[in-house]
């Protein structure tokens, strides 16, 4: 029975035919030639929260040469693999042909900053009018600010300054890129009632305005046997 690491003896054979134990007696001189099957051995991962990249085998044998590829995890950066004898995290590992035994790989991994700007639109954020730059990673929910704008109603952070995505994650996000996020606004209508305190109101008298509204001229009116006074 010979042997050869890595493999299992399958057999002696004459060519296509396998000699079997027994009794036997050729008549003339052959060659005898041990057939071998490879041991499959295998491979586990500990990601770490990672997903594995999918080429990377779980079996292996003898005759194998393979890089394993890098996994992917968000908000985070693979640094590499440990693994027995290697606990500096090592990319590009290579399996060469003739590796034998189990094997086990660990992912590592190192958190991502990202920035997030808070643009408020013409509006005051964290205290200021102009866009404001926070850091964060993925371990860190965003409490979304809530910025003022004098005259307008906040409606919402989005992805645009008009238009985008409305971010609507009940206040706290995640952050996995860097990202400016946009105040908008929905302009305020403010009514003016007139208590004309017996008189009777002219016409064309302004009912509502906004923020932007131009300047307007208050109505005069009139009652009889009186002078108006004003406002």
């Amino acid at each position: 029975t010979p042997t050869w690491d890595g493999h299992t003896f399958s057999g002696w054979y004459n060519g296509s035919t396998k000699v079997t134990s027994g009794t036997w007696k050729y008549t003339t001189g052959m060659t005898l030639t041990a057939h071998w099957d490879a041991v499959d051995y295998t491979i586990s991962y500990t990601m770490n929260g990672g997903t594995n990249a999918g080429a990377n085998p779980t079996t292996y044998n003898y005759h194998d040469t393979f890089t394993l590829e890098d996994p992917t995890k968000t908000g985070y950066t693979f640094l590499g693999w440990t693994y027995s004898g290697q606990t500096t995290p090592t990319k590009n590992v290579t399996i060469s042909a003739g590796t034998m035994g189990n094997l086990s790989y660990t992912a590592n991994w190192q958190v991502n900053t990202y920035t997030v700007t808070f643009d408020a639109n013409g509006g005051s954020v964290f205290g200021s009018t102009s866009p404001t730059t926070k850091t964060y990673d993925i371990n860190t929910k965003i409490t979304l600010p809530t910025p003022t704008r004098t005259g307008y109603t906040f409606k919402g952070w989005y992805t645009a300054s008009s238009g985008g995505t409305k971010i609507t994650s009940s206040s706290t996000v995640s952050i996995t890129a860097d990202t400016t996020l946009y105040a908008q606004w929905t302009l305020i209508t403010y009514s003016i009632t007139y208590n004309l305190n017996g008189g009777t109101q002219g016409s064309n008298a302004t009912a509502s305005y906004n923020i932007t509204t131009a300047t307007f001229t208050l109505p005069t009116p009139t009652r009889t046997g009186y002078i108006f006074d004003g406002w």
